[in-house]
């Protein structure tokens, strides 16, 4: 019999019981499809050597039970590096998170860039621009404000964004965000 025969004979017989061992062992149906492939792509990978291979019943169980077994040790190493770096980012000592200089730059290095954008502004914009991002004001308020409509708020709004997003950087919102934030 030649190899791929052997290999199509093999997936016919032992697909169901592969996928079976690993709904019963892991509790995942994509899991366990993703598994039941990986050992019969591992079959066709050592297709050179199977006709040495005289139990097919152990030879593939013991090839599911490694699959699982690896992948659980997997699932447990990822678990415990997600929990480490949770730890790791929330403990407010480490090395990585920015100090209060490093803050302060990165505050003052946004202002300029806003101040930059609004500067071009025509004065309707910019006011309307600053009740509505620092102030937060919604445009019903900024209209009844400025006794113009909550359309036309919009559309400075609109025009503003543009005209800062052309003049200082293109992620506006971030840098807005930050700004903001920082103050």
């Amino acid at each position: 019999m030649k190899n791929h025969e052997i290999i199509t004979r093999l997936f016919e017989e032992y697909k169901g019981k592969c996928y079976g061992f690993f709904i019963k062992t892991l509790n995942d149906r994509e899991l366990a499809k993703d598994l039941t492939q990986d050992v019969f792509v591992n079959l066709i990978r050592k297709k050179d050597s199977l006709h040495e291979v005289k139990e097919w019943e152990k030879y593939i169980y013991t090839m599911c039970r490694n699959h699982a077994y690896n992948h659980l040790k997997k699932a447990a190493h990822h678990q415990k590096y997600e929990e480490y770096l949770a730890h790791y980012w929330n403990n407010s000592n480490n090395l990585l998170q920015p100090n209060q200089a490093e803050k302060e730059m990165e505050a003052v290095h946004y202002e300029k860039l806003l101040e930059k954008g609004l500067e071009v502004l025509p004065d309707q914009q910019r006011i309307i621009f600053l009740l509505s991002k620092k102030e937060g004001l919604s445009h019903q308020k900024i209209a009844e404000k400025l006794e113009i409509s909550p359309l036309t708020v919009r559309n400075h709004l609109h025009r503003a964004l543009k005209t800062i997003r052309a003049t200082t950087h293109p992620d506006v919102e971030l840098v807005l965000f930050l700004c903001f934030l920082m103050f």
